[in-house]
């Protein structure tokens, strides 16, 4: 598949909500592809601690990243919960580290975060920042994310891509899922680029 193709396809899939309502509109190329594109890059945010990462920080271990917010009604927590299953399978973050960080730093803040990562696997870092911080991660991970136009003040919906990203120990990317993958898909394709030492 050639780059252009490939980078349609994980562009185009863009997770629409309307009325509270999310809709996916999705097709998941799992598996390493010739010619990956350049997804992925350096940032620097904090997790609900307080604690500042960098890209650097989590090179040497691959990661399962997702970009999205704790306001999304259905779509994100289908992702984090897949994710969430697929670690206790793996074994958790001493296989592969399970990242999750906001589009939508203005209500994301720490205290959210506290709560919202009970509902999911103890070992994911759930990462914010400024907005040119967020904005930076979502650029170079190549994340679509907007707010729906129609809403207004603290009370929106954002229409967002939606993707896990497998990428390995150096911060490279080598594939994605949607998050209606199933979590032993997610697994399965794990442990080939675990097998296969890339």
């Amino acid at each position: 598949m050639g780059f252009a193709v490939l980078l349609f396809a994980i562009l185009g899939i863009v997770q629409t909500e309307k009325s509270h309502k999310a809709v996916a509109i999705a097709q998941d190329i799992p598996g390493s592809q010739d010619g990956l594109p350049s997804i992925g890059g350096a940032f620097q945010l904090i997790d609900k601690n307080e604690k500042v990462w960098k890209d650097t920080d989590f090179k040497g271990k691959p990661m399962l990243v997702y970009f999205g917010y704790t306001y999304c009604p259905d779509i994100c927590p289908t992702a984090l919960y897949h994710m969430t299953q697929a670690m206790e399978e793996l074994g958790g973050a001493k296989t592969i580290q399970p990242i999750f960080i906001t589009i939508d730093p203005q209500r994301d803040t720490l205290d959210q975060f506290k709560t919202y990562a009970q509902n999911y696997h103890k070992d994911f870092v759930m990462l914010t920042g400024t907005k040119d911080q967020v904005n930076q991660a979502i650029k170079a991970y190549r994340v679509h994310a907007a707010k729906a136009s129609e809403e207004s003040g603290n009370d929106y919906l954002i229409d967002h891509s939606s993707l896990i990203y497998l990428m390995d120990k150096k911060g490279n990317y080598r594939a994605h899922f949607n998050h209606e993958t199933p979590p032993s898909e997610i697994v399965k394709r794990v442990r080939l680029y675990l097998e296969k030492g890339e």
